[in-house]
């Protein structure tokens, strides 16, 4: 009975230390996966849906030094009010996608015109001033003149001040929806001294004087005139005065 105690306890001795052993290697086995699990998760790459304004790379750089940081210690919220504090991002869209990659889409903020002031700025559809980033030429934007060029009404990243200047883009924003030949043929739009809007166009130039009021209703007789000139252009004019009622003055180019 003794010897079959023994050889007992000896096999549970065994036992407990082949437990002691196999929960050492599972404590180390578990370090090493948490330690890789958790490298897993830090940011080691960001990537940006396609852009059609700036660089992705002029958005990155909004963003820090997050590369090596754990999504923990930053939100995804975080990452999203980053991109949207540019003043060509409208809004941001941002997920985590494992391991470590964070996905930002944006919907960028597209001029619509150049305000002709020092230093020029341009304006999306919503009049927000966007920053000259060496990108001025990139675009063939038509450009206002003769408003008031005080920079204080022209915040970065903020709408404009300008009352005219809102007025204005609310206008070329419809334009560019409604009557889009219009828009593309559009070199300058000015505000005169007393308070008159002036369209010149890229073509020739063509002048075409709108007056101050009603000027939707203007744009709607233009369109219409242009759709009965047949085979003729509105470049084919020196200018079209619409500023009486019911009629369109106009003046032809000289061969």
């Amino acid at each position: 009975m003794a010897v079959k105690k023994s050889q007992q306890t000896n096999w549970i001795r065994m036992t407990l230390s082949f437990l002691s052993i196999s929960m050492v290697f599972a404590l180390i086995w578990s370090a090493f996966w948490w330690s890789d699990f958790c490298n897993s998760l830090v940011i080691t790459q960001i990537n940006f849906g396609k852009t059609n304004v700036l660089d992705t790379r002029e958005y990155e750089e909004s963003l820090g030094e997050i590369i090596g940081i754990n999504p923990d210690q930053v939100r995804l919220n975080d990452i999203s009010d980053l991109m949207e504090s540019h003043p060509y991002v409208k809004a941001a869209r941002v997920s985590h996608q494992f391991p470590g990659i964070i996905q930002i889409e944006i919907m960028e903020r597209e001029p619509i015109a150049i305000l002709k002031s020092q230093p020029m700025v341009m304006l999306d559809a919503d009049g927000v001033v966007l920053p000259d980033l060496n990108n001025l030429g990139d675009f063939n934007l038509p450009i206002l003149t003769n408003f008031n060029p005080e920079p204080k009404l022209y915040p970065v990243g903020k709408r404009a001040l300008s009352v005219k200047v809102k007025e204005c883009i609310n206008w070329l924003s419809r334009i560019q929806v409604d009557y889009e030949s219009l828009y593309n043929n559009l070199s300058e739009m000015k505000m005169t001294s007393t308070n008159d809007l002036e369209l010149i166009l890229s073509d020739h130039p063509t002048h075409i004087y709108l007056g101050q009021d009603r000027l939707w209703s203007r744009f709607e007789i233009l369109k219409q005139f242009e759709l009965e000139l047949g085979q003729k252009k509105i470049s084919d004019y020196t200018y079209l005065d619409m500023r009486y009622e019911n009629q369109i003055i106009t003046k032809g180019r000289q061969s």
